[in-house]
């Protein structure tokens, strides 16, 4: 099986895909630079044709980190059989046989349920297909992903494409030989060079066909990783799981929709039996009001005899308390008339008696005010005796005051005289 360049200027078909012309990715629609080795893309890019009819190639980028340094560094397959050594530390590292195949059928999974879908066969995955972005408005896919953890150390970036020559970025022609065998020529400057797919892979991943990884120390050494091209064939143990999600999903919709239509139907059929209750419910209240109606009516009218009979009653006895009522007015008139003639003789007395008894309590108040005058004359003349013989007093005691200050004030001049005296009889 060949597979060989297809010019540039050549229209695309229905089993060719346009790639970078220097890393080999799928060059999407529009792109300016690649989005993997940031090569200008333009009008340029080779158009491939697919080895496997409508299936690229898987361009997987691969990088491990070393468990002795840390330092991360991209395996050649070779280390599928022995080990991957660190072009650090040069220890060896032994890689687990699951991590190779977690791998290659993520990888597988990115080629199948990416773009370009020739086929067709992604469509009716939807949402639910997580590289449906893949060749679309993405050129590949990196992982351990949101969606899809990896049990691994492994980090991987996978995408469609076609592998290109090392000297001059021209598509390979790859002819797949027997026995897991594969050379590889490039049409332009004529390199070759062959590979071998690894015995222990092929058995654990029948789908893969072939495998072509140049060794990695060129790739480091310009600091990029050279990657792994997987040539794989069929189906990948994803989309069963994926096509599942969509069956699931669908059958849940349906129940979905079903519960929904049951839903609605029992909410019709209990809307129609509560108009249906809410009209009965209405009949029997129009008719208990009815009768309610009747029933007051009927009381009303008890009601009204009732009350006329009491009204007449009660009007005799009122004519008859208001006869009372009257002889008992005239009966309290003729007392009252009695009452007052009794009460006006009393008050001309009582005020007879209080003219005299006011004329004695005048004349008494007389009296005693004279009498009071005559006690506060008396008392005045007393005081003014008093204070006469105070100030008397007063003058008396200032005069022996005044008489005593003078008889001493002689006595200290003739004290000082004296002094004076014996101290001039002492100095002479």
């Amino acid at each position: 099986m060949v597979q060989s360049a297809v010019p540039s200027g050549a229209p695309a078909s229905g089993n060719e895909l346009r790639v970078c012309v220097r890393c080999g990715i799928i060059a999407l629609n529009g792109q300016a630079r690649c989005h993997i080795c940031n090569e200008p893309m333009g009008v340029r890019g080779h158009m491939v044709q697919c080895l496997l009819p409508g299936r690229p190639w898987a361009r997987l980028e691969m990088v491990l980190p070393c468990p002795h340094c840390g330092v991360e560094f991209s395996p050649g397959p070779e280390a599928v059989e022995s080990a991957a050594h660190c072009p650090s530390c040069q220890q060896p590292t032994v890689v687990e046989a699951a991590w190779w195949d977690e791998a290659v059928h993520l990888a597988h999974a990115v080629v199948d349920l990416g773009h370009p879908d020739f086929h067709r066969q992604n469509d009716a995955l939807g949402a639910y297909n997580p590289f449906a972005d893949v060749g679309v408005s993405m050129p590949c896919a990196s992982l351990p992903s949101e969606r899809l953890p990896m049990q691994s150390m492994l980090r991987l970036r996978v995408g469609p494409g076609a592998p290109p020559c090392l000297r001059c970025g021209t598509p390979l022609i790859v002819r797949v030989l027997t026995q897991g065998r594969q050379t590889t020529e490039c049409p332009q400057c004529g390199d070759r060079e062959a590979f071998a797919l690894p015995l222990s892979l092929v058995g654990r991943v029948p789908a893969i066909r072939a495998l072509i990884g140049f060794a990695p120390e060129t790739a480091a050494a310009q600091g990029r990783i050279e990657p792994w091209w997987l040539l794989m064939e069929g189906p990948s143990t994803l989309r069963p799981l994926v096509q599942a999600q969509v069956e699931q999903a669908e059958k849940d919709a349906a129940e979905r929709a079903a519960w929904e239509a049951w839903n609605l139907q029992e909410r019709e059929r209990l809307e129609r039996e509560a108009r249906l209750q809410a009209a009965q419910s209405e009949r029997e209240a129009a008719e208990r009001g009815k009768q309610e109606k009747a029933a007051r009516e009927r009381a009303e009218r008890e009601k009204a005899d009732r009350l006329a009979k009491e009204t007449a009653a009660a009007l005799k006895d009122t004519q008859a308390k208001l006869e009372q009522s009257q002889r008992a007015l005239q009966d309290t008139q003729s007392r009252a008339a009695q009452t007052q003639s009794s009460m006006e003789q009393a008050l001309r007395e009582a005020q007879e008696a209080h003219r005299g008894d006011v004329e004695r309590l005048q004349q008494d108040a007389w009296t005693q005010a004279e009498q009071l005058r005559g006690m506060m004359a008396q008392q005045e003349g007393m005081w003014r005796a008093q204070d006469g013989r105070r100030q008397q007093a007063m003058a008396d005691l200032e005069r022996k005051h005044t008489v005593r200050w003078r008889v001493a004030i002689g006595l200290w001049v003739l004290f000082f005289v004296a002094v004076a005296v014996d101290l001039l009889l002492a100095v002479k």
